[in-house]
Protein backbone atom coordinates (compact mmCIF):
# COMPACT_ATOMS: atom_id res chain seq x y z
CA UNK A 1 0.00 0.00 0.00
CA UNK A 2 0.95 3.34 -1.10
CA UNK A 3 1.19 6.91 0.75
CA UNK A 4 -0.98 8.16 -1.33
CA UNK A 5 -3.46 4.95 -0.87
CA UNK A 6 -3.15 5.97 3.04
CA UNK A 7 -3.85 9.68 2.77
CA UNK A 8 -6.62 8.87 0.23
CA UNK A 9 -8.37 6.58 2.29
CA UNK A 10 -7.52 8.49 5.44
CA UNK A 11 -9.73 11.19 3.97
CA UNK A 12 -12.35 8.93 2.71
CA UNK A 13 -12.74 7.64 6.31
CA UNK A 14 -13.04 11.36 7.50
CA UNK A 15 -15.71 12.20 4.33
CA UNK A 16 -17.43 9.21 5.12
CA UNK A 17 -18.28 9.72 9.15
CA UNK A 18 -19.05 13.35 8.03
CA UNK A 19 -21.52 11.92 6.08
CA UNK A 20 -23.07 9.29 8.21
CA UNK A 21 -23.58 12.64 10.75
CA UNK A 22 -25.53 14.53 8.19
CA UNK A 23 -27.37 11.33 7.11
CA UNK A 24 -28.20 10.40 10.80
CA UNK A 25 -28.95 14.27 11.47
CA UNK A 26 -31.65 14.09 8.75
CA UNK A 27 -33.13 10.89 9.38
CA UNK A 28 -33.61 11.84 13.36
CA UNK A 29 -34.94 14.91 12.27
CA UNK A 30 -37.42 13.06 9.97
CA UNK A 31 -38.08 11.05 13.22
CA UNK A 32 -38.68 14.54 15.14
CA UNK A 33 -41.31 16.16 12.51
CA UNK A 34 -43.22 12.67 12.07
CA UNK A 35 -44.42 13.60 16.37
CA UNK A 36 -41.63 10.89 17.77
CA UNK A 37 -39.78 13.59 19.15
CA UNK A 38 -39.47 11.36 22.83
CA UNK A 39 -38.64 8.10 21.14
CA UNK A 40 -35.48 7.96 22.31
CA UNK A 41 -34.80 4.32 22.52
CA UNK A 42 -35.49 4.36 18.55
CA UNK A 43 -33.52 7.52 17.99
CA UNK A 44 -30.62 5.94 20.06
CA UNK A 45 -30.74 2.53 17.84
CA UNK A 46 -30.50 4.76 14.82
CA UNK A 47 -27.79 6.39 16.00
CA UNK A 48 -26.06 2.71 16.90
CA UNK A 49 -27.21 1.82 13.21
CA UNK A 50 -24.86 4.23 11.94
CA UNK A 51 -22.06 3.70 14.34
CA UNK A 52 -22.19 0.01 13.14
CA UNK A 53 -22.40 0.65 9.55
CA UNK A 54 -18.92 2.64 10.03
CA UNK A 55 -17.91 -0.23 12.46
CA UNK A 56 -18.14 -2.84 9.41
CA UNK A 57 -17.22 -0.65 6.67
CA UNK A 58 -13.73 -0.88 6.36
CA UNK A 59 -14.41 -4.80 6.06
CA UNK A 60 -16.99 -4.46 3.46
CA UNK A 61 -15.90 -1.53 1.60
CA UNK A 62 -13.32 -3.39 -0.69
CA UNK A 63 -16.17 -5.66 -1.61
CA UNK A 64 -18.51 -2.06 -2.62
CA UNK A 65 -16.35 -0.53 -4.27
CA UNK A 66 -14.93 -3.37 -6.89
CA UNK A 67 -18.63 -4.42 -7.13
CA UNK A 68 -20.39 -3.62 -10.88
CA UNK A 69 -22.67 -0.52 -9.27
CA UNK A 70 -19.82 1.04 -7.96
CA UNK A 71 -18.87 3.53 -11.19
CA UNK A 72 -22.53 3.93 -11.36
CA UNK A 73 -22.69 5.76 -8.31
CA UNK A 74 -19.29 7.34 -8.23
CA UNK A 75 -20.25 10.84 -6.97
CA UNK A 76 -16.95 12.28 -9.11
CA UNK A 77 -18.08 10.44 -12.32
CA UNK A 78 -22.05 11.57 -11.33
CA UNK A 79 -20.53 14.89 -11.52
CA UNK A 80 -18.70 14.52 -14.98
CA UNK A 81 -21.34 12.72 -16.66
CA UNK A 82 -23.98 16.37 -15.73
CA UNK A 83 -20.65 18.43 -17.47
CA UNK A 84 -20.97 16.40 -20.75
CA UNK A 85 -24.75 16.30 -20.60
CA UNK A 86 -24.38 20.39 -20.42
CA UNK A 87 -26.35 20.20 -17.43
CA UNK A 88 -23.66 22.05 -15.70
CA UNK A 89 -22.12 25.70 -16.93
CA UNK A 90 -18.58 23.97 -16.80
CA UNK A 91 -16.56 23.93 -19.43
CA UNK A 92 -14.57 20.37 -19.76
CA UNK A 93 -10.83 21.89 -19.24
CA UNK A 94 -12.04 23.39 -16.14
CA UNK A 95 -13.35 20.10 -14.70
CA UNK A 96 -10.19 18.59 -15.99
CA UNK A 97 -8.23 21.42 -13.72
CA UNK A 98 -10.53 20.75 -10.96
CA UNK A 99 -9.75 16.72 -11.19
CA UNK A 100 -6.00 17.53 -11.38
CA UNK A 101 -6.37 19.76 -8.49
CA UNK A 102 -7.81 17.53 -6.22
CA UNK A 103 -4.81 14.94 -7.02
CA UNK A 104 -2.43 17.50 -6.69
CA UNK A 105 -3.68 18.49 -3.09
CA UNK A 106 -4.10 14.97 -2.14
CA UNK A 107 -0.23 14.27 -3.71
CA UNK A 108 0.49 17.55 -1.39
CA UNK A 109 -0.75 15.77 1.76
CA UNK A 110 1.05 12.77 1.03
CA UNK A 111 4.38 14.25 0.44
CA UNK A 112 4.00 17.23 2.82
CA UNK A 113 5.09 19.54 0.16
CA UNK A 114 3.42 22.37 0.64
CA UNK A 115 3.29 24.89 3.54
CA UNK A 116 -0.83 24.03 3.58
CA UNK A 117 -0.18 20.53 3.94
CA UNK A 118 2.52 20.58 6.47
CA UNK A 119 0.24 23.10 8.65
CA UNK A 120 -2.49 20.50 7.89
CA UNK A 121 -0.36 17.08 9.00
CA UNK A 122 1.02 18.87 11.50
CA UNK A 123 -2.23 20.12 13.25
CA UNK A 124 -3.49 16.37 12.53
CA UNK A 125 -0.90 14.75 14.38
CA UNK A 126 -1.28 17.51 17.66
CA UNK A 127 -4.57 16.82 18.20
CA UNK A 128 -3.56 12.84 17.41
CA UNK A 129 -1.24 12.84 20.18
CA UNK A 130 -3.18 14.80 22.61
CA UNK A 131 -6.16 12.84 22.40
CA UNK A 132 -4.56 9.94 22.42
CA UNK A 133 -2.52 11.12 25.86
CA UNK A 134 -5.87 11.93 27.28
CA UNK A 135 -7.07 8.13 26.68
CA UNK A 136 -4.11 6.85 28.38
CA UNK A 137 -5.29 9.14 31.47
CA UNK A 138 -8.46 8.30 31.40
CA UNK A 139 -6.95 4.67 31.44
CA UNK A 140 -4.93 4.81 34.27
CA UNK A 141 -7.49 6.50 36.35
CA UNK A 142 -10.13 3.32 35.53
CA UNK A 143 -7.35 0.79 36.86
CA UNK A 144 -6.40 2.57 39.84
CA UNK A 145 -9.94 2.67 40.58
CA UNK A 146 -10.27 -0.86 39.94
CA UNK A 147 -6.80 -1.77 41.80
CA UNK A 148 -7.13 0.03 44.84
CA UNK A 149 -10.77 -0.31 45.10
CA UNK A 150 -12.47 -3.78 46.90
CA UNK A 151 -14.90 -6.00 44.98
CA UNK A 152 -18.71 -5.84 46.41
CA UNK A 153 -20.40 -8.36 44.32
CA UNK A 154 -19.25 -10.32 41.40
CA UNK A 155 -21.54 -11.95 38.93
CA UNK A 156 -20.42 -14.03 35.70
CA UNK A 157 -20.41 -11.07 33.24
CA UNK A 158 -20.08 -7.82 35.85
CA UNK A 159 -18.66 -6.89 39.31
CA UNK A 160 -19.55 -4.31 41.61
CA UNK A 161 -16.19 -2.05 42.72
CA UNK A 162 -16.52 0.39 45.36
CA UNK A 163 -13.36 2.89 45.80
CA UNK A 164 -12.63 6.27 47.45
CA UNK A 165 -11.10 7.65 44.13
CA UNK A 166 -14.09 8.78 42.19
CA UNK A 167 -16.89 10.95 43.01
CA UNK A 168 -19.80 9.47 40.93
CA UNK A 169 -20.36 6.19 39.95
CA UNK A 170 -19.77 4.93 36.30
CA UNK A 171 -19.35 1.59 34.34
CA UNK A 172 -16.99 0.20 31.76
CA UNK A 173 -15.47 -3.02 30.66
CA UNK A 174 -12.38 -5.04 30.21
CA UNK A 175 -11.85 -7.72 27.66
CA UNK A 176 -13.80 -10.20 30.04
CA UNK A 177 -15.93 -8.48 32.02
CA UNK A 178 -18.37 -5.25 32.76
CA UNK A 179 -17.53 -3.28 36.00
CA UNK A 180 -20.02 -0.77 37.78
CA UNK A 181 -17.61 1.25 40.09
CA UNK A 182 -19.26 3.45 43.10
CA UNK A 183 -17.96 6.22 45.48
CA UNK A 184 -16.80 4.26 48.99
CA UNK A 185 -18.85 7.23 50.92
CA UNK A 186 -22.22 5.72 48.71
CA UNK A 187 -21.82 2.72 49.77
CA UNK A 188 -23.96 3.41 53.43
CA UNK A 189 -26.69 5.02 51.42
CA UNK A 190 -28.63 1.55 50.51
CA UNK A 191 -31.37 3.53 48.17
CA UNK A 192 -28.28 5.39 46.64
CA UNK A 193 -26.82 2.06 45.67
CA UNK A 194 -29.97 0.55 44.32
CA UNK A 195 -30.43 3.65 42.34
CA UNK A 196 -26.94 3.97 41.10
CA UNK A 197 -26.47 0.44 40.30
CA UNK A 198 -29.74 0.02 38.88
CA UNK A 199 -28.84 2.59 36.21
CA UNK A 200 -25.46 1.47 35.29
CA UNK A 201 -26.48 -1.86 34.92
CA UNK A 202 -29.34 -0.39 32.35
CA UNK A 203 -26.65 1.26 30.99
CA UNK A 204 -24.63 -2.10 30.24
CA UNK A 205 -27.96 -4.08 28.98
CA UNK A 206 -28.54 -1.20 26.73
CA UNK A 207 -24.64 -1.41 24.72
CA UNK A 208 -24.22 1.83 26.28
CA UNK A 209 -20.75 1.21 27.88
CA UNK A 210 -19.46 -0.87 24.73
CA UNK A 211 -20.50 1.71 22.60
CA UNK A 212 -18.58 4.17 25.07
CA UNK A 213 -15.48 1.92 24.55
CA UNK A 214 -15.47 1.87 20.89
CA UNK A 215 -16.13 6.07 20.22
CA UNK A 216 -13.18 6.48 22.32
CA UNK A 217 -10.90 4.13 20.91
CA UNK A 218 -11.93 5.60 17.53
CA UNK A 219 -11.70 9.63 18.86
CA UNK A 220 -7.90 9.66 17.88
CA UNK A 221 -8.41 9.27 14.04
CA UNK A 222 -11.72 11.44 13.92
CA UNK A 223 -10.56 13.95 16.83
CA UNK A 224 -11.09 17.19 14.25
CA UNK A 225 -14.32 15.72 12.41
CA UNK A 226 -17.46 17.63 13.52
CA UNK A 227 -19.02 14.41 12.09
CA UNK A 228 -17.83 12.25 14.69
CA UNK A 229 -18.57 14.65 17.92
CA UNK A 230 -22.34 15.15 16.76
CA UNK A 231 -22.62 11.42 16.75
CA UNK A 232 -21.10 10.53 19.63
CA UNK A 233 -22.20 13.48 21.81
CA UNK A 234 -25.97 12.69 20.21
CA UNK A 235 -25.72 9.04 21.43
CA UNK A 236 -24.59 9.83 24.68
CA UNK A 237 -27.57 11.96 25.23
CA UNK A 238 -29.75 9.57 23.72
CA UNK A 239 -28.19 6.78 25.52
CA UNK A 240 -29.13 8.85 29.01
CA UNK A 241 -32.47 9.66 28.29
CA UNK A 242 -33.54 6.29 27.28
CA UNK A 243 -31.51 4.88 30.19
CA UNK A 244 -33.74 7.24 33.05
CA UNK A 245 -37.07 5.72 30.94
CA UNK A 246 -35.95 2.00 31.21
CA UNK A 247 -34.76 2.52 34.96
CA UNK A 248 -37.68 4.29 36.52
CA UNK A 249 -40.46 2.04 33.87
CA UNK A 250 -39.59 -0.28 36.63
CA UNK A 251 -42.65 -1.12 39.50
CA UNK A 252 -41.81 0.71 42.78
CA UNK A 253 -39.02 3.19 41.59
CA UNK A 254 -39.77 7.18 42.71
CA UNK A 255 -39.21 9.52 39.56
CA UNK A 256 -38.81 12.61 41.56
CA UNK A 257 -36.14 11.24 44.36
CA UNK A 258 -34.39 10.01 41.33
CA UNK A 259 -33.77 13.30 39.95
CA UNK A 260 -32.76 14.68 43.22
CA UNK A 261 -31.06 11.94 43.72
CA UNK A 262 -28.93 12.78 39.92
CA UNK A 263 -28.76 16.37 40.78
CA UNK A 264 -27.16 15.88 44.27
CA UNK A 265 -24.35 13.50 42.42
CA UNK A 266 -24.05 16.01 40.30
CA UNK A 267 -23.14 18.65 42.55
CA UNK A 268 -19.46 16.58 43.29
CA UNK A 269 -18.33 16.04 40.37
CA UNK A 270 -16.74 19.76 40.24
CA UNK A 271 -13.98 18.39 43.13
CA UNK A 272 -13.41 15.11 41.04
CA UNK A 273 -10.05 15.08 40.39
CA UNK A 274 -9.61 11.41 39.25
CA UNK A 275 -13.05 10.91 38.14
CA UNK A 276 -12.14 8.96 34.41
CA UNK A 277 -14.25 11.10 31.21
CA UNK A 278 -13.36 8.43 28.79
CA UNK A 279 -14.00 4.23 28.27
CA UNK A 280 -16.97 4.65 30.70
CA UNK A 281 -20.76 5.84 31.61
CA UNK A 282 -20.84 8.10 34.29
CA UNK A 283 -23.91 8.14 36.06
CA UNK A 284 -24.75 11.94 35.54
CA UNK A 285 -23.67 11.84 31.92
CA UNK A 286 -21.22 13.13 29.61
CA UNK A 287 -20.64 17.03 28.93
CA UNK A 288 -22.37 18.39 25.24
CA UNK A 289 -19.85 20.13 23.38
CA UNK A 290 -20.87 23.53 23.50
CA UNK A 291 -22.80 22.80 26.57
CA UNK A 292 -22.32 22.50 30.26
CA UNK A 293 -23.29 18.88 32.03
CA UNK A 294 -26.19 21.07 33.66
CA UNK A 295 -27.67 21.28 29.89
CA UNK A 296 -27.43 17.64 29.85
CA UNK A 297 -29.12 17.24 33.38
CA UNK A 298 -31.93 19.75 33.03
CA UNK A 299 -32.63 17.63 29.39
CA UNK A 300 -33.16 14.51 31.60
CA UNK A 301 -34.97 16.03 34.48
CA UNK A 302 -37.76 17.45 32.35
CA UNK A 303 -37.64 14.53 30.05
CA UNK A 304 -38.09 12.39 33.06
CA UNK A 305 -40.80 14.79 34.15
CA UNK A 306 -42.85 14.84 30.75
CA UNK A 307 -42.84 11.42 30.26
CA UNK A 308 -44.31 11.12 33.77
CA UNK A 309 -46.89 12.67 32.94
CA UNK A 310 -47.97 11.94 29.47
CA UNK A 311 -46.01 8.25 28.84
CA UNK A 312 -44.23 8.61 25.26
CA UNK A 313 -44.07 5.11 22.87
CA UNK A 314 -41.37 3.91 21.18
CA UNK A 315 -42.07 3.79 17.03
CA UNK A 316 -40.20 0.27 17.01
CA UNK A 317 -41.25 -0.51 13.86
CA UNK A 318 -40.90 3.07 11.81
CA UNK A 319 -37.31 3.24 13.38
CA UNK A 320 -36.10 0.08 12.56
CA UNK A 321 -37.40 0.85 8.67
CA UNK A 322 -35.90 4.42 8.93
CA UNK A 323 -32.66 2.68 10.42
CA UNK A 324 -32.62 0.01 7.69
CA UNK A 325 -33.02 3.11 4.86
CA UNK A 326 -30.10 5.09 6.94
CA UNK A 327 -27.65 2.23 6.64
CA UNK A 328 -28.16 1.68 3.19
CA UNK A 329 -27.68 5.62 2.43
CA UNK A 330 -24.35 5.82 4.14
CA UNK A 331 -23.28 2.88 2.88
CA UNK A 332 -24.40 4.11 -0.52
CA UNK A 333 -22.56 6.80 -0.18
CA UNK A 334 -19.76 6.02 1.20
CA UNK A 335 -18.92 3.94 -2.32
CA UNK A 336 -19.91 7.26 -3.80
CA UNK A 337 -17.20 8.51 -2.17
CA UNK A 338 -14.91 6.05 -2.89
CA UNK A 339 -11.77 7.11 -5.88
CA UNK A 340 -12.46 4.84 -8.60
CA UNK A 341 -9.25 2.46 -9.34
CA UNK A 342 -9.54 2.99 -13.23
CA UNK A 343 -10.56 5.41 -15.00
CA UNK A 344 -14.17 5.74 -16.06
CA UNK A 345 -16.23 6.31 -19.51
CA UNK A 346 -17.11 9.82 -18.54
CA UNK A 347 -13.46 10.24 -17.20
CA UNK A 348 -12.28 9.32 -20.36
CA UNK A 349 -15.15 11.53 -22.60
CA UNK A 350 -13.92 14.35 -20.80
CA UNK A 351 -9.92 13.67 -20.63
CA UNK A 352 -10.90 13.56 -25.22
CA UNK A 353 -13.09 16.42 -25.13
CA UNK A 354 -10.82 18.69 -22.57
CA UNK A 355 -7.58 17.68 -25.53
CA UNK A 356 -10.06 18.74 -28.47
CA UNK A 357 -11.00 21.71 -26.91
CA UNK A 358 -6.98 23.06 -26.11
CA UNK A 359 -6.50 21.72 -29.46
CA UNK A 360 -9.59 23.83 -30.71
CA UNK A 361 -7.82 26.87 -28.69
CA UNK A 362 -4.36 26.51 -30.38
CA UNK A 363 -5.77 26.42 -33.15
CA UNK A 364 -7.62 29.80 -32.95
CA UNK A 365 -4.13 31.16 -31.66
CA UNK A 366 -2.44 29.94 -34.83
CA UNK A 367 -4.60 31.12 -37.32
CA UNK A 368 -4.96 34.67 -35.80
CA UNK A 369 -1.04 34.89 -35.91
CA UNK A 370 -1.42 34.32 -39.32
Amino acid sequence: MTVDQIVGGAIWIQLVILLAACVFGAFEGILVLSGRRRSFYTRRRMGMAVIACLAVLPLVAPYLVTSPYAASVNATDAIVAQVLNGNLDISASRMMQILTLKSEWMSQVATASSTAAQVLIAGFLAAFIARTCYLFVNIARIRNALRFGRVVQRTRRCRLVATSSVSVPFSTRGLWYYYVVLPEALIADRAAVQMALGHELQHIRQGDVDAEVLLSLISPIAVLNPGFWFLSSRLRKLGELACDRAYLARKGFDAHGYALRLLEIARGTSAAKQQPTAFGVPLVGRRVPFLSRRSMLKDRIVAIADHQAEPAKEAVVFGAFLSLVMAGVVLLGAVSLAEPEDWSHERIMLSTVANLDRLNHLNTLAQRSW
